[in-house]
Order: structure tokens, then sequence, then C-alpha cells
């Protein structure tokens, strides 16, 4: 029994370290997502742009802009650091970010 209980206790050495790096990992990963559909300009219809935002745990990510117009579709990215843009964001995008943070 006492080999039984440190095969046990070893087993679960082993499944806290592999949690602890699995949670690691999940820190870099997108986990938020704020998309807003528009309209970018009048004559066009249907909502056929988007901006979309993808952040990780520290709110570090991106967002592509993608407008859709009546000569063709255009996308544009915008790195995004701590919450933050460098860049100037539309007001799309700003909503896309609000909702991926949570605001």
């Amino acid at each position: 029994k006492f080999d039984e209980l440190d095969e046990i206790a070893e087993l679960v050495r082993a499944n806290e370290k592999e949690v602890k790096e699995i949670s690691e990992k999940m820190k870099t990963h997108y986990q938020k997502v704020g998309i807003v559909k528009y309209d970018a300009f009048h004559e066009m219809g249907g909502e056929l742009s988007f901006a979309l935002t993808m952040l990780d745990e520290n709110n570090n990510g991106f967002i592509i802009n993608s407008v859709h117009s009546t000569e063709g579709c255009y996308s544009y990215t915008k790195e995004i650091k701590n919450g933050e843009s460098s860049i100037s964001l539309g007001k799309e995008e700003e909503e896309a970010l609000a909702t991926a943070i949570g605001e």
C-alpha cells in the first residue's frame, strides 16, 4: 500500500507541474475577443466591414479592421500593448477593443 501511495504522490506532483505549465502558456494565448460589424460607407449596406480585436490575458494582441467598399476590401492591423494602441483608433476599433477588454 505504501508503494501505491508513493506512486500516487508522484503522479500528483507530475500533474501539478503540467497544470502550472499549461497555466503559464495560457497567459500568452488569445483569450479575449471583440468584434464590431459596420457599414464603412453610407451607400453600402449589410455591415460588410468589421473591426476584430484579439487579446491575451495581459491585453496584448491586435486589431484587424477590414473595410469593404464598392472598389474592394482593405484590411489594416494595429498592435495592442497593455490594452492600448500607439496608433489612433477609429470608433469601431475602439468599440471592439473595449468589448475584448470587457469594459
